[in-house]
């Protein structure tokens, strides 16, 4: 039986001028080092599809020293598949400013920037309409809530880059220049925005530790298990009857459970030809391997990854070479080009890709691509590159008889 949980999910919070601040009221209340305990004892992992430890990273961006430092609220969803961080943008968005000026009083930051990928155009009403009410009900501006804390949010609206999810290109960005990713290090925390120690945060992390802050560390550290700890929410969609964001409890359910029990199972058909469980960057699940428990440990066990929290179920109609066609079209147009082997890469991939609708792959044809592929993603700076071929490579695993010509079986 899935556990919803409704951690995230709740009613609507849009009027900044009933809304209380509880987990913002709290924060300042215990001061930077007790805030930063709190989500280190929370053991919130970033939902952006990194997984990095938020409590370390705002502790490691507490302890640089700046004249200023900046917090940024990453809302360049552009993963396909994923529109969980839509939903907090369009439903609960105080949760989400509310964590963004937590974070930012725990690492010492007083400016903050909300960037909203550019399709968004509802989520980038909402919160500019909530950015101007906070100011003028003296949430954001100075002294916020007799503190001393000094703190303001401008939003910046994406231009639609896939490579600005990447919270170096997205710097570049609100900077004005083009959506590349910068060599590391050093890291954002180091020299970020105009070269001053910066926290990329993902919108969903955000108002995770809003809520972490307001209940207490033990409620979100209770939930999931020992390396998952908390709710996740997914965005759930495909060949499947429902395709919903939900919020589920870590480890109270299998991928499987997730897909019928939520999904309402597979349209005009038992079984789907495969899954995708965390957005294009990560390898596809065959039916037989959706009983693994939907944690970050569970769904590594199975041979992928969790991801953003995107569960793509692809149904068998769909035809596998438009599949791999598609995804490194994607690929080859969002590659922001700066590093050569990405760039080239994807476009040789897509070119020899586009050669065999009508037919079969050679043995080594695939073997040249997955050759391509390990050179891109060890030359690549970003994850756009070091995972453009996770997805078409397990493709390629999973279905050898019907893709490649020569298949031989080792007895």
């Amino acid at each position: 039986m899935v556990k919803e949980r409704k951690f995230l999910k709740g009613p609507r919070l849009r009027d900044v001028s009933t809304y209380e601040f509880p987990g913002l009221k709290k924060a300042l209340s215990l001061g930077p080092d007790r805030i930063i305990q709190q989500i280190s004892d929370a053991r919130l992992l970033g939902r952006g599809g990194a997984g990095f430890p938020t409590g370390t990273k705002w502790d490691l961006a507490l302890q640089q020293q700046g004249e200023r430092k900046y917090m940024i609220c990453n809302a360049d969803e552009g993963e396909p598949g994923t529109f969980k961080d839509r939903y907090l943008l369009e439903e609960r968005p105080l949760k989400v400013l509310e964590g963004l000026m937590i974070g930012a009083y725990a690492v010492g930051a007083t400016q903050g920037y909300i960037y909203i990928r550019g399709e968004y155009s509802e989520p980038i009403k909402i919160v500019r309409e909530i950015l101007e009410d906070a100011r003028e009900e003296g949430i954001l501006g100075e002294d916020i809530f007799g503190s001393g804390f000094d703190f303001d949010i401008k939003l910046v609206r994406g231009a639609g880059a896939y490579v600005c999810g990447d919270e170096t290109s997205l710097i570049n960005s609100i900077e004005g220049k083009r959506g590349i990713s910068r060599i590391k290090p050093p890291y954002p925390i180091q020299e970020g925005l105009y070269g001053h120690p910066t926290v990329v945060n993902n919108v969903e992390s955000l108002a995770c530790a809003a809520e972490i802050i307001k209940q207490g560390a033990g409620e979100f550290a209770a939930l999931g298990t020992d390396n998952s700890r908390g709710t996740k929410l997914i965005s759930l969609s495909g060949d499947i009857n429902i395709s919903e964001v939900f919020e589920i409890e870590f480890g109270s359910c299998t991928l499987s459970e997730i897909i019928e029990n939520l999904g309402g199972g597979v349209r005009r058909g038992r079984d789907p030809k495969f899954v995708i469980p965390g957005g294009l960057s990560t390898a596809a699940l065959l039916p037989e391997e959706l009983d693994c428990t939907y944690t970050y440990e569970g769904i590594e066990s199975a041979g992928s990854s969790l991801g953003s929290g995107a569960i793509i179920v692809v149904g068998e109609s769909r035809d596998l070479v438009d599949i791999l066609l598609k995804v490194s079209r994607f690929y080859m147009d969002e590659t922001c080009g700066t590093c050569f082997p990405c760039r080239e890469g994807n476009k040789q991939i897509n070119y020899m890709l586009s050669q065999h609708r009508n037919k079969k792959f050679s043995g080594q044809e695939v073997e040249l691509i997955e050759d391509i592929g390990e050179v891109i993603a060890a030359a690549a700076r970003c994850g756009l590159g070091q995972t453009s071929l996770s997805l078409i490579n397990s493709i390629f695993n999973k279905f050898p008889e019907e893709l490649i010509e020569e298949v031989i079986h080792v007895d």
